[in-house]
């Protein structure tokens, strides 16, 4: 079935993560999504399968290269047929490649166009690129993580954090934007960070007015949880999540531990006691849990109301992309890649009761739908065999493999 954006064209200039991830988002939700790719490729393909076949699925791509009067010319009247515009280059870049703002408007006059910024575009730090791990670095996210506060180094949390948290505003932005554009007839630029996504992920985090931190949960220096009830545990087998906030979890779980006797014991009776002992009371339940199976466990605190999950192991290829009830519900996708073959990976993000659609294409090819494009914006087949001879335009060929 269609997606709920199904109509709306938008033209990706984007390279890595930061770029594409957004457009592969308005993809999912059923928008044609075209990925502009300079001919020798986007500069992930040859680094990390993986992450690009993660933030590409869903897009139509042409291949072009954009410094030769040709390749623009194309570029533009590709614009002239879309809603919006995303990208991720460094300030300037767009302008002098002559698909910046102005440009895209004046072959779209109504054009919805979001850049992706390091940082944004004042300011003296404007000019400068990143990735994501400057983007936790300058938040403060590596800080928190670590903590720093317990003893250790700061931790750089995981790669692609940044870049997540920035695309997810930049897709809210023209969203609004399209519905702006409704009422008004009325197209306009916008633009996201790296560095302000990555603020999303230290929002609790603040200083009173006399400098000093005020009483928050923290992590303890094992980096398991902030409290001896809000966090991991291991097993016999593996690792268990548990999150009980409530007085009716706390006594459930004695019950499922068989310890009654904490339930009144005064150094936990209260939820200050238990924050106030929190290591106290983790060494008496580390040995608990190291009784049985984490599944054992989750089971019993489901039956008993205890919220917990077994923490899953991502490299076992068994689980999460291979679970039938997260297929069923849409969590995870499967489509075929002409070179990967059968490929899972997570599905849609909302489903909605009319429109659900669903990914329908695999990360694509470079240039893998460059004629096709080229022929819908009217270019005869001559043409098209002149641009590719001259390396205006490029396309899979005979024999391809990976990165192509």
């Amino acid at each position: 079935m269609p997606g709920p954006l199904e109509g709306v064209r938008v033209i990706d200039f984007g390279q890595f993560l930061a770029g594409p991830f957004g457009p592969m988002l308005l993809a999912d939700l059923g928008a044609d999504v075209i990925k502009v790719e300079p001919t020798r490729g986007d500069g992930m393909r040859a680094h990390v399968v993986g992450s690009f076949m993660g933030c590409q699925r869903g897009k139509r791509d042409i291949a072009i290269d954009l410094k030769q009067p040709e390749g623009l010319e194309i570029a533009r009247k590709l614009v002239a047929t879309a809603d919006m515009v995303h990208h991720n280059m460094t300030k300037g870049t767009a302008d002098r490649l002559g698909v910046g703002y102005e440009h895209c408007r004046a072959v779209k006059p109504d054009i919805l166009y979001c850049n992706n910024f390091m940082y944004g575009p004042i300011g003296p730090l404007s000019h400068l690129g990143g990735l994501d791990p400057i983007a936790q670095a300058a938040s403060g996210i590596e800080w928190e993580q670590g903590p720093v506060a317990a003893g250790n180094p700061p931790l750089w949390y995981r790669y692609g954090h940044g870049d997540v948290a920035a695309a997810m505003p930049s897709v809210l932005a023209l969203l609004i934007a399209l519905y702006h554009r409704q009422r008004t007839g009325e197209g306009q630029s916008m633009w996201a960070s790296l560095f302000h996504g990555s603020m999303l992920y230290t929002a609790d985090v603040w200083i009173g007015p006399d400098g000093t931190s005020p009483e928050r949960p923290t992590l303890d220096a094992q980096q398991l949880g902030l409290s001896a009830l809000y966090r991991l545990y291991e097993t016999s087998d593996g690792w268990l999540q548990l999150a009980a906030i409530t007085e009716d979890h706390w006594r459930a779980l004695c019950g499922v531990l068989g310890r009654h006797d904490l339930v009144d014991d005064p150094r936990f009776a209260t939820c200050e006691s238990r924050l106030a002992n929190r290591e106290e009371l983790t060494k008496i339940l580390e040995p608990i849990f190291m009784g049985d199976l984490a599944v054992n466990w989750r089971r019993a605190l489901d039956a008993a109301g205890v919220p917990s999950e077994v923490s899953v192991d991502t490299w076992d290829g068994e689980t999460v992309l291979f679970d039938d009830e997260l297929m069923r519900l849409g969590i995870v996708t499967e489509y075929e890649h002409p070179l990967l073959g059968r490929v899972r990976q997570f599905g849609n993000l909302i489903t909605f009761s009319d429109t659900p659609g669903k990914p329908q294409r695999a990360a694509p090819m470079l240039g893998q739908h460059t004629k096709e494009i080229l022929a819908e914006l009217g270019y005869d087949e001559a043409t098209i065999e002149d641009y590719h001879s001259r390396g205006i335009v490029t396309w899979p060929s005979e024999g391809y493999a990976w990165p192509v």
